[in-house]
């Protein structure tokens, strides 16, 4: 806002109050040029931005359910080796004396590993896993309580077939984990079958290896 003055009366007194006043209403011009100006750019990103933002989003997304994938299979390698391990040594046993009482607290010991190698899988079944994975993974569980069920109700003639299917379960979830992460070795996660009952003086059959 301008001041105010008084003009003394005389000739330099005019001159006076012109230059003031010429000053005054230039300040006035700029302040008002000031006012007038405007912020050039709309606000909104480029199209490139956004495209760029929307496959860096896409990109982490999968990432993120890739490494559920990993987890996934890890676990399920790693307790796989740990539930046949069991199931083999009961079923070894149970091929040489054909009788539950013989084999001890194997047939437990053999049930144990296969509930806890399935509370291991279970909790890495989430609804963001893959389900090339997640997929084989429950079925596979859903075969592993059936074995766990014939073991405890002591089965023997319908013991193979479930192992049977246990094991092609098994290959199938290792399959789909091989785009995850590397395989174990055979040996360390195949099932063996229970061989059939044998006449009594007649030798042991040798037990087979379930299919791969």
């Amino acid at each position: 806002m301008l001041g105010t003055w008084e003009v003394s009366p005389g000739r330099e007194g005019h001159r006076g109050a012109r230059t003031r006043v010429t000053i005054g209403i230039a300040f006035g011009g700029m302040v008002l040029a000031a006012c007038s100006s405007t912020v050039s750019g709309s606000g909104s990103p480029a199209p490139g931005e956004v495209a760029a933002y929307r496959s860096e989003l896409s990109a982490s997304a999968a990432a993120a359910v890739r490494a559920e994938g990993v987890e996934l299979c890890r676990e399920s390698m790693s307790s796989m080796v740990v539930m046949v391990r069991g199931y083999n040594a009961f079923v070894d046993r149970l091929n040489a004396t054909h009788s539950y009482p013989a084999v001890g607290d194997l047939d437990e010991k053999a049930r144990a590993s296969l509930i806890a190698g399935a509370d291991q899988i279970r909790p890495k079944i989430t609804e963001t896993a893959p389900r090339d994975v997640a997929t084989p993974a429950r079925t596979f569980l859903e075969t592993t309580a059936r074995l766990e069920n014939a073991i405890r109700r002591q089965q023997r003639t319908e013991l193979n077939p479930v192992a049977g299917q246990w094991t092609r379960d098994k290959q199938r979830l290792l399959e789909a984990c091989a785009a995850y992460t590397p395989l174990p070795a055979a040996s360390s996660a195949t099932p063996r079958s229970q061989a059939p009952n044998r006449p009594p003086g007649t030798s042991a059959p040798v037990p087979t290896t379930a299919g791969r």
